[in-house]
Parts: C-alpha cells; structure tokens; sequence
C-alpha cells in the first residue's frame, strides 16, 4: 500500500514578502516534525497585498530560480520532504504567471501555471497574469499528484483531465474568498472529489477579520468518497491527514463510474 501524510499551512499572507517566506518555512517545519512528507502552501503565499496592483506584483516578481524558491529547496532539503509552493508571482520572458511549484530535496520539480484566471468585482487577474495552457501530474512517493490553483477549480474539465492522466489526488492551493467561500469552497472541492474518485488537497489563506478583502480559509482533506478527513477552520492552522493509493483504488472498485465515462 502506498501512502503519504500530508500537511497543508494555512497561512494569512501580507504585502511583506520576507516575514511570509518566514512564516511559510515555520508552518512546514512544525509540519514536518508532525509527519508529513508533502506540504501545502496556499496561492500566492509569498507575497498577497489588499489588491491588485501590476506595478507592486512587477516588483515582486521572481524567476523560478529566484530566492523564494531557493529557501524552499533549502528547506525541502533539511527536511527531507516535498512541498507544493503554493503560488508565485512567476516572472517569464513573456511575462507573468500564477505558478505553483513542486519542491524536493532533489531540487525544483514540476510547475503548473493558472490556467482559469479570475475575474470577480473589481478583481481581474487578466490584468497581471497570463493564463497558463498545460494540466500537471506528477508523481510523488508513489502517488500521481495533479496542481491547480483557485479558480481553477470552478471547471471540472481540468480535473477530469488530470484524472485521466493518472491523478489520484489533486491539490488546490487558493486565495478563496470569505464571500464566495461560504457557499462554493466545500461543495465544489466535494465534487471535484466525488466525480473524480482522487483526493482532494487543499491549501487556502487564513481569513483575517478586518482585511478586504477577506479570505475563507477552511484548507481541507477530501477523500475520493467524498468524505472529509481534515478540515481547518477559518483562523491561520496547520492540519495533518494521511492519504492512500488503496483508498482510491478502493473507492473506483466499490463504485466504477470511472468506467463509464463517454467523451463527447
């Protein structure tokens, strides 16, 4: 049977990159001594300010070898662990992307670009990001991992797709609002679960009364039935749960739904 005990850092970010990077290594640190062997951050863990700003996200744009990513590594490598990081302000040559990265000791691993950018009041991500184009599976000790970050998870064509590619867990790491939160965040990280039989991993920013905007926190572990293994409440947390290639396989076999998808 194949395993893993996952830690997701629920963390509330700010416009001060240093103190989150800090905070964010912290939370993995404590996780780890917890047991986990993969680590969530949440969307844009590194540098989240009141609102968009392209000028102040240049600013803080950095290439995938720059020194967020560096620290990670360090960490991964101290720790002998994987860490989903979250999501960076990426600067290309192109130009910007919302990019969630996985971490190893070995170094930097596979990436995974927003593909769903968000668009909701007076916040538009189009303004800064470009949208990425590429679904992410990749395998890590011994269980297929897809990536997804925020919005995506409003369109299940993306999971049903990292499924078919082999997912049988998928992350969201998020910057989910407290307004739409209260009534989407659960149901839809339940469905995506249920119709895709994978686990559901997913790492949120803590609510902070007062901010604007405010953020819904409750980062969460899904199972494939749809069960919840580990759920935060709204405040910054850490939480631990384990998950299992048995349990999904499990899961598929108990209810086969898998294998009457038609695609049409």
């Amino acid at each position: 049977m194949t395993a893993m005990r996952v830690g997701i850092a629920q963390m509330a970010s700010c416009s001060y990159k240093e103190k989150n990077i800090q905070k964010a290594i912290e939370m993995i640190r404590e996780l780890s001594e917890g047991g986990a062997q993969l680590v969530l951050l949440p969307e844009l863990f590194n540098y989240l300010p009141p609102r968009i700003s392209l000028e102040a996200y240049k600013k803080n744009a950095e290439a995938l070898d720059g020194p967020t990513i560096a620290k990670l590594i360090d960490t991964a490598k101290d720790r002998g662990i994987c860490i989903i990081a979250g999501s960076i302000i990426e600067k290309r040559a192109s130009g910007f992307s919302n990019t969630s990265c996985i971490v190893t000791p070995q170094g930097l691993g596979s990436c995974y670009r927003k593909m769903h950018l968000f668009k909701y009041g007076n916040i538009n991500e189009g303004q800064v990001f470009e949208a990425g184009d590429e679904p992410v599976v990749a395998e890590l000790s011994g269980i297929n991992v897809g990536m997804t970050i925020c919005y995506d998870l409003r369109f299940p064509e993306l999971y049903r797709k990292e499924m078919l590619a082999g997912a049988e867990a998928i992350t969201n790491v998020a910057a989910f609002l407290k307004e739409t939160g209260r009534m989407h965040w659960m149901p839809l990280l339940r469905a995506r679960a249920i119709e895709n039989q994978v686990y559901m991993l997913a790492a949120n920013q803590a609510s902070v009364e007062g901010n604007s905007p405010c953020y819904y926190g409750h980062s969460c572990v899904i199972d494939p039935w749809g069960r919840i293994v580990a759920r935060a409440d709204s405040e910054e947390n850490v939480i631990l749960a384990d998950i299992s290639r048995n349990r999904v396989r499990e899961v598929r076999e108990r209810l086969p739904a898998l294998k009457s998808i038609r695609l049409i």
